[in-house]
């Protein structure tokens, strides 16, 4: 039976739309031959069904054979519904090179915050063929102005940046670069809510917009690259771009804006800024970066208690290595050269557990001293006798702030709920509330929820600290 060429292109998009991607590839096959090639690259619908039949059924290089073989090039020319299959081809090409899932794209947790800034140096970057033609499309995309040639490029922005991110060395040039091929001000603001699992229940979770997400990234590659001055000015348009944010980006926006003044030579407005965000984000890596900053100053005994205070709080002890060089440096100040060693050496052993670079401002320390070296095998014990250090310098509480009788209370508010626990306010008394924290490996944060009835007691405010609530149970 004989087809006329808009029939042809007819089937072709109606088995699609079915998602019978292989049967519409075998119709193409047997039917092609009644066609000139010219007839068949002369129509967009024809071409933009096969695309997305050779796209579905994984055949993405062929997909690419298809355009080269009937000589289609992708251009300004290129009609919306062709570029828009090509987008999208594009997309699962590049998932599938770095196998990503599907999800990969959305930005659902807090970004990996501890910067440092010594790889300032130039890139050497050899581009995937993948990538050259996303960098490519994307001025092509931008000419069209619908929600279907939005989502193409808004899962090739997401997506690129991510996996580069992921990558154990990301190329924070690249990161920075491909965020210029987009500027701002085109991406949307609007948010979308996803569903995620904690502790086996499903929450709604609302995402940051494109237009957020490119001021993080983009912020953080120019951190990353020391260009502080342009970080300083993007991170605070961010903070006077957006009402809302996610994953605390406002509170990584100022600090960048801190670190950037910092290497500015600004100090003052630095700490200033530092100790507000700690005031709202007591991260560890934050408290050190405070600590050298008084350092710099010659305030060594408020840098020490500040890098004690970040050693003890939350966060792997190996990705501290530079914290403990810090603890070196303070330590020796104060004269203790015997636990200055002791902490230059435990630095010294982690980099070499984990098979990494020793800079030689470490080595130079570890050199100043006589002790005998300590040896790789002995690294559990070291890091057991410095936590007890370590954790001799904790807060103990004053006798006169024991805790009140037990009290009753529903919980009002959550902040926070992730791997480090739960708090949030507990309303009690009527309209009276007080802070409270539940630690992760606290049996009642797993039920943890708005409108739970508990039971608590009160430690007192003293000179240094608020009053919270303390032992919450769930009321019986």
């Amino acid at each position: 039976m004989s087809l006329s060429i808009i029939e042809f292109s007819q089937s072709i998009l109606k088995l699609n739309k079915e998602k019978k991607y292989a049967e519409a590839l075998k119709i193409f096959k047997e039917n092609k031959g009644q066609f000139s090639e010219e007839q068949i690259a002369g129509n967009v619908y024809l071409i933009a069904g096969m695309i997305t039949a050779l796209r579905h059924t994984n055949n993405f290089d062929n997909a690419f054979k298809f355009l080269n073989h009937y000589k289609l090039t992708i251009d300004y020319n290129t009609k919306e519904i062709v570029l828009n299959a090509y987008g999208w081809l594009l997309f699962s090409k590049f998932k599938a090179e770095n196998l990503l899932t599907d999800n990969h794209h959305l930005e659902t947790e807090i970004f990996d915050e501890e910067e440092t800034v010594e790889d300032t140096g130039d890139f050497h970057f050899n581009k995937s063929e993948i990538i050259q033609l996303i960098e490519s499309f994307i001025p092509l995309s931008l000419g069209f102005d619908n929600e279907f040639a939005y989502s193409v490029l808004s899962n090739l922005f997401n997506s690129v940046l991510k996996a580069e991110k992921k990558k154990p060395n990301a190329n924070w040039q690249f990161v920075s670069d491909f965020c210029d091929k987009i500027a701002p001000e085109l991406l949307k603001t609007e948010c979308r809510s996803i569903d995620v699992v904690r502790k086996g229940e499903s929450k709604p979770m609302e995402l940051a917009s494109d237009k957020e997400n490119w001021f993080a990234y983009k912020s953080k590659a120019l951190m990353k690259l020391g260009k502080f001055q342009e970080c300083y000015d993007v991170s605070k348009l961010a903070l006077e771009t957006f009402e809302k944010f996610h994953y605390s980006n406002d509170i990584w926006f100022a600090r960048r804006i801190a670190l950037s003044k910092k290497n500015l030579g600004n100090s003052e407005d630095a700490i200033k800024e530092l100790q507000q965000i700690l005031r709202k984000k007591k991260e560890w890596f934050i408290q050190k970066e405070l600590a050298e900053l008084y350092k710099e100053q010659g305030k060594n005994d408020k840098a020490f208690d500040l890098a004690i205070d970040a050693i003890n709080n939350f966060g792997d002890l190996e990705f501290k290595i530079d914290l403990l060089y810090l603890l070196g440096e303070l330590l020796k100040a104060k004269g203790d050269n015997d636990m200055a060693f002791k902490h230059y050496a435990l630095s010294l052993l982690i980099r070499q557990s984990e098979e990494w670079n020793i800079p030689e401002k470490l080595i130079d320390a570890i050199n100043q001293f006589q002790n005998e070296k300590i040896p790789l095998d002995k690294l559990p014990a070291l890091k057991s006798e410095l936590k007890k250090y370590w954790n001799s310098f904790k807060f103990q509480p004053e006798k006169s702030a024991a805790p009140t009788q037990k009290l009753s209370g529903k919980i009002d508010k959550i902040l926070h709920n992730d791997e480090k626990g739960t708090d949030g306010f507990i309303k009690y008394n009527g309209n009276k509330s007080i802070y409270f924290r539940v630690n992760a490996d606290d049996a009642l944060n797993s039920k943890m929820s708005i409108g739970l009835d508990v039971d608590f007691k009160i430690v007192p405010a003293t000179a240094d600290k608020k009053e919270k609530a303390i032992q919450v149970r769930e009321k019986k």
